[in-house]
């Protein structure tokens, strides 16, 4: 970006002007109060942005984060006309941006811009679908026809067409067959192109200054070379900690024996005589009876196929890494192919465009599962893991073969980081030790301009930190680890009897503590589980109930957002170090040690101090809040590396006394009632 010292001078000032006391954030923001750190953290944004240079942004909770990168890359977008993607892991964060944060900017910074959330095709409902003459008979259960007539009479009325307002979650193979799909949409051929909700939401975001995206959609787009956003200029990734892993799901490759399943039966089946073949019975009998043979001989093959997965690796739900290539014999590529060619042959028979179009989408499909496959058996790229993952539910498997790559750095650096400048990453734990040397290793971002700031919030004197002694080491009986732990969460709900958040790192010590709580506490507190419901109505409950009791895995450690005296207490049960043995995790550990490095200090270590102070930091949302952050782990005491999870969290008040505990919250106690 070419701009004279003139041009600088007068953006830096507008940027620093606008956040400062006086400046048009304090004249029209509520309660506002002055943040150094907010203000420091735009001017190194504005600098990022002046110099075309990528920016590593740590920010502590509390510091106003983004509002500090917003205001300036919205005067650059409006100024420059570059299109600047936002982009977040969570739709808790996602939607504060959209409909609160820049919406308050877009009414009071003094500048006119736009700005559109986008989502992936899939999420949209297409008109043509559902009125398709193929899609009529795909459906077989009652449930399912009831679905599709709910999700008809809602396309009446919606004016996002987005299936996050459709007000009940649908089947999945009923929204899989009315949802937008780029390999059946006509674009302006199609007679519904100007009603169309993606097109229109295309056209939002091709007009907008400011696209609000999350980072799955985000590296959908990189993996497809640009083909789901409109171009960009500059990118930033708010929780960013999560982007190694997201990227490495995205680029990937899977294949299931579900979904092959689920693509037969979508064009024929047997059974019910559903499908989208039948429609064409008219036009050639003998081919569509030919390619009911193949379909069936090709079914056959694929029971075979992964019965043989099935004699390898057992029906029981677990993970298991695949270490040799042909593991089992491809038996099923060939029919595939003969299936596909068979298909091609009815091209010569249909007339209609939306005909052509569906049969293409079925043999692109049945291309598209032979390609993975073969890419997983014979495993000709040594920079990615496989593994398989089973899960059985009420006796029936469902087999998912997964590879993805080992590392992404490389991929990023490549695709990303030298295309694309600058892009800011930003979140509140992404140091190590004060340093980036780790985020930068992971991701592959060289050429960086850094910043830290801390939390405005007074740690040491609204939060306690809880350290129980008399809990076993879980790494040397985990049993009589778990029993502690579980008589130590009673004792701790006995004096707060709500207002609590305990973190777990495995589902299965979920489940188990949550038995025990239940036969206690059955009645008398809102005992919620990660699984039950959906997580929006976890935290409704949790909320609403001060005597509510929350049990969460993975996603509840970073994301969740709940100020005030809601949420007193957060109970880490155990420090969240990675499972060695699960796939990538391994595969990643092995690379580091081929290296000469030592994995737990490389990459184990760093990835559960990160975690830990996204757990740690679920329990002060704002410089009001109080409360109490139990560790349960004794490790964080006895070995050498407790220090290092202690360092990377704000300096607390500590004790190993539960009597210290009631009275830390003594007051708050009394205030709540």
């Amino acid at each position: 970006m070419t701009m004279d010292n003139n041009y600088l001078e007068k953006f830096h000032e507008r940027v620093i002007a606008s956040l400062s006391p006086g400046g048009v954030i304090s004249s029209f923001l509520p309660n506002y109060e002055a943040r150094p750190e907010q203000i420091k953290m735009a001017e190194i944004v504005a600098k990022a942005i002046e110099g075309d240079k990528h920016l590593i942004a740590e920010a502590g909770t509390g510091t106003g984060k983004s509002l500090a990168y917003l205001v300036p890359f919205i005067f650059h977008a409006v100024e420059s006309g570059k299109k600047i993607i936002i982009s977040t892991h969570t739709k808790t964060l996602q939607s504060q941006l959209y409909h609160k944060d820049i919406p308050f900017l877009e009414k009071n910074l003094g500048v006119n811009f736009k700005y559109a959330l986008c989502f992936g095709s899939g999420n949209y409902i297409c008109y043509r679908r559902i009125s398709s003459e193929y899609n009529r008979d795909l459906f077989e259960s009652e449930a399912e026809a009831r679905d599709l007539a709910r999700i008809i009479g809602w396309s009446r009325e919606t004016e996002s067409g987005v299936k996050s307002d459709l007000g009940f979650i649908p089947r999945w193979n009923v929204w899989d067959n009315v949802s937008r799909d780029p390999d059946l949409c006509t674009g302006r051929k199609c007679i519904h192109f100007h009603q169309c909700f993606y097109q229109n939401a295309k056209k939002k975001e091709r007009e907008s200054d400011i696209l609000v995206v999350n980072h799955s959609l985000f590296f959908t787009n990189l993996a497809s070379e640009g083909r789901v956003l409109p171009n960009f200029h500059a990118v930033v990734f708010d929780e960013a900690h999560t982007l190694e892993n997201v990227a490495s799901s995205h680029l990937g490759v899977e294949i299931s024996n579900t979904a092959i399943d689920f693509l037969f039966n979508s064009i024929y089946n047997e059974r019910t005589n559903k499908g989208f073949l039948p429609k064409f019975e008219n036009l050639s009998a003998p081919l569509t009876a030919d390619i009911k043979m193949i379909l069936k001989e090709t079914r056959s093959a694929n029971k075979n196929f992964w019965g043989e997965i099935e004699k390898l690796f057992g029906t029981t739900s677990d993970t298991k890494r695949i270490y040799g290539k042909n593991i089992v014999s491809d038996s099923l590529t060939k029919p595939l192919s003969s299936l596909v060619d068979s298909l091609g042959e009815l091209l010569n028979f249909v007339q209609t465009e939306d005909g052509k179009m569906m049969v293409e989408f079925f043999m692109g499909k049945c291309k598209v599962s032979t390609l993975s496959l073969s890419f997983i058996l014979k495993q000709d790229k040594e920079d990615y893991v496989y593994w398989l993952e089973i899960v059985n539910r009420r006796g029936m498997p469902k087999y998912s073969l997964m590879s993805s790559p080992i590392e992404v750095a490389k991929a990023l650096e490549e695709k990303l980081f030298n295309q694309i400048k600058p892009c800011v990453l930003t979140s509140a734990t992404l140091s190590l030790g004060g340093k980036f040397d780790f985020l930068r290793d992971r991701l592959g971002i060289k050429d960086a301009l850094e910043c830290r700031v801390e939390s405005p919030f007074d740690y040491k004197k609204n939060v306690l930190l809880y350290f129980p002694k008399g809990i076993s080491d879980p790494a040397s009986d985990y049993n009589l680890f778990e029993e502690e732990v579980a008589v130590k969460i009673k004792e701790i709900l006995e004096i707060m009897m709500g207002r609590t958040f305990i973190l777990f790192t495995s589902y299965k010590m979920l489940n188990s503590v949550y038995e025990k709580l239940a036969e206690k506490y059955y009645g008398k507190l809102n005992l919620l589980k990660q699984g039950d419901m959906p997580r929006y109505e976890l935290l409704k409950s949790f909320t609403e109930n001060k005597h509510s009791v929350l049990l969460g895995n993975a996603t509840f450690w970073q994301g969740i957002d709940v100020p005030g005296r809601a949420l007193e207490c957060v109970i880490i049960t155990k420090l969240p170090f990675t499972v060695p043995t699960e796939p990538l995790i391994e595969a990643r550990t092995e690379l580091i040690k081929k290296r000469g490095k030592d994995p737990f200090t490389e990459y184990v270590l760093p990835e559960a101090v990160t975690m830990f102070k996204q757990g740690f930091g679920r329990l002060i949302r704002s410089k009001n809040d109080k409360g109490i952050v139990a560790v349960l782990d004794p490790r964080i005491r006895t070995k050498y590396y407790g220090r290092i999870f202690l360092n990377a969290i704000p300096s607390c008040a500590h004790t190993h006394d539960l009597a210290a505990f009631k009275n830390f919250l003594e007051p708050g106690l009394a205030m709540s009632e």
